[in-house]
């Protein structure tokens, strides 16, 4: 059964939606660097699992939004993202096949690069992140991967949309 590229849309842009509340919900300052990078995680799932809808212009756009939410750089996050969709639809169907726990490995590595990038355009606008915690994030975002895959997986059996054919 085809679903409709309407409801499909509409579960991606509202796990999107969901996501860019989690990346601007207010956190006491030391727990900031717990905070997963949702969207990227996010981006990641979809470009992997429903590569046929979301690309690399639509990982773009999803970026650009995350920069105006956030207040940062532009383009910092739609660089970013936009490149590590690139490198998720060229490996998606090896990253499909590994168990949940090294598709986690494989997030440690995507989240990772997500932020070497943005940390190095916004240095050049003059902004500095702390290293120890662009590397807790990525750990943290990796260790966040199973249950993003699963809640979204449920979400999308609810609508009985199937994950990528």
């Amino acid at each position: 059964m085809r679903h409709s590229p309407y409801l499909i849309h509409s579960v991606i842009l509202g796990s999107i939606c969901i996501g860019l509340i989690f990346a601007v919900f207010p956190l006491p300052v030391k727990a900031g660097a717990l905070r997963p990078e949702f969207i990227c995680l996010l981006c990641i799932f979809w470009v992997t699992n429903m590569p046929q809808y979301v690309g690399i212009f639509y990982a773009w756009c999803i970026g650009f939004m995350q920069d105006v939410v956030e207040g940062t750089v532009w383009g910092a996050h739609a660089m970013a993202l936009a490149i590590v969709a690139y490198i998720c639809i060229m490996a998606y169907q090896r990253i499909k096949n590994y168990s949940i726990w090294h598709q986690a490995l494989w997030i440690f590595v995507l989240v990772g690069f997500h932020q070497v990038i943005v940390n190095w355009i916004q240095s050049m606008a003059g902004y500095h992140n702390d290293t120890l915690c662009l590397l807790v994030s990525t750990a943290i975002s990796a260790v966040f991967w199973p249950l993003v895959f699963v809640v979204i997986s449920k979400l999308l059996s609810l609508y009985r949309i199937p994950l990528h054919h």
